[in-house]
């Protein structure tokens, strides 16, 4: 594993951005007639990849395949993002938005409105009631008063059909 350092340029303010890097060197099997690229999908399951770039080579007559992985680790709990199908995808980055966006409103962290886990249950569970919150664990009426009518509002919008 090894870092790599890049620098971004955003409107002239510069932004060094640390990223993880794998490199595999994967052999051609001579029995599957295929290079074993499972390694590299499973080393990708639980990553946020960034860049992935591949080279053929040959060492001795071998042909084998160069593959570099840019990535950083997901968040604990992240990983299960990748089991969403693109609505509950869609419901859960729109969630998260809108935490952002209150919590910068309130002035406080935005895990004090709801953490990764509760809106990630909000969402498998469809939750489109009020009273549907009281399910989430650490929603209580407190939660439910302040939050609920938009949070469900969101929910809402990718799992009711409009009028």
């Amino acid at each position: 594993m090894f870092f790599i350092l890049y620098i971004v340029n955003l409107s002239h303010i510069y932004h060094f951005v640390y990223m993880l890097i794998r490199i595999f060197t994967l052999p051609f099997d001579e029995v599957t007639q295929g290079f074993p690229d499972h390694i590299i999908a499973d080393f990708c399951l639980n990553k946020k990849v960034h860049e992935v770039k591949s080279r053929f080579f040959t060492s001795e007559g071998k042909p084998y395949w160069s593959v570099s992985v840019l990535y950083d680790v997901l968040p604990k709990g992240e990983e299960k993002i990748r089991e969403l199908d693109d609505t509950q995808k869609a419901a859960y980055i729109k969630l998260k938005e809108w935490r952002k966006l209150k919590g910068e409103k309130e002035g406080f962290p935005v895990y004090l409105i709801c953490n990764n886990a509760q809106l990630m249950d909000i969402v498998l569970r469809k939750c489109i009631t009020l009273e549907s919150l009281k399910d989430i664990k650490g929603f209580g009426r407190k939660k439910i008063d302040k939050y609920g009518k938009e949070i469900i509002e969101i929910i809402k919008a990718f799992y009711l059909p409009e009028k």
